[in-house]
């Protein structure tokens, strides 16, 4: 029997996301993706925090807190036609996404005045199913006592003031809430700033991924680093 249902949904979402893309004129960054996306291996990092380990926020340029997400929230921080360049209006378009598919926690760093700052999603191990379906595998299972942290996005307005080191803690430290000990994310090996950002959280290197892509096909590798990789990893030393 045809999934029709689930067959209409899928056509929905690419809908919106060819909506999404004209509207934003996104175009260039689109392509890039689906070219990514006919041959190409990407390797990234995974990282992880254990929450019971001595841990100090660090402390961002100008002062910030978190909270959950609310709708008002949404046009400050992942408005698609705010006056921004085309890649972060495709940063914003991809967290748009995330945010319509109703999973996992976003939350916010805010300033002193509540403006959004900065937004990450928490996701909790009974959303292993639903996780798994919207990215693809590219992350692994979580453990009854593990949760993941993505999706993070800075807007170039307020980069700079390292909001990301101590929003990620911040938010990192709300997965303790949900029974979790150990908190993952992943990040591109290229990808220094980020890097940075999540040593300054708390999180280290744990394991390799490699996300290979061979005319549309997708395979996921994790690999376990030694303690000589985890070292060779770092990038705050």
């Amino acid at each position: 029997m045809v999934d029709t249902k689930g067959a209409s949904a899928t056509v929905a979402r690419y809908a919106r996301f060819a909506k999404n893309t004209l509207e934003s004129g996104t175009f260039k960054e689109t392509a890039r993706s689906v070219a990514k996306h006919v041959s190409s291996t990407t390797p990234a990092y995974g990282l992880k925090r254990d929450l019971q380990a001595p841990h100090e926020t660090p402390a961002a340029k100008i002062p910030i807190s978190v909270r959950p997400l609310v709708e008002a929230d949404v046009e400050h921080i992942l408005d698609l036609h705010a006056d921004v360049d085309s890649a972060e209006r495709w940063e914003r378009q991809t967290r748009t996404r995330l945010l319509e598919r109703g999973i996992g926690r976003p939350y916010v760093a805010v300033d002193d005045e509540d403006d959004p700052c900065y937004v990450q999603w928490l996701f909790r191990p009974d959303e292993n199913d639903e996780v798994q379906d919207f990215f693809h595998g590219l992350f692994p299972v979580l453990g009854r006592d593990e949760a993941l942290l993505e999706g993070a996005f800075t807007p170039v307005r307020h980069q700079g003031q390292r909001i990301m080191s101590a929003g990620m803690s911040m938010i990192a430290d709300k997965a303790a809430d949900i029974g979790a000990r150990y908190v993952v994310t992943f990040v591109g090996i290229n990808n220094i700033a980020s890097l940075k950002g999540c040593e300054r959280a708390g999180f280290l290197p744990y394991v390799n991924r490699y996300e290979k892509r061979l005319v549309g096909r997708l395979r996921v590798e994790f690999h376990r680093m030694s303690a000589a990789e985890v070292e060779d990893a770092r990038v705050l030393k």
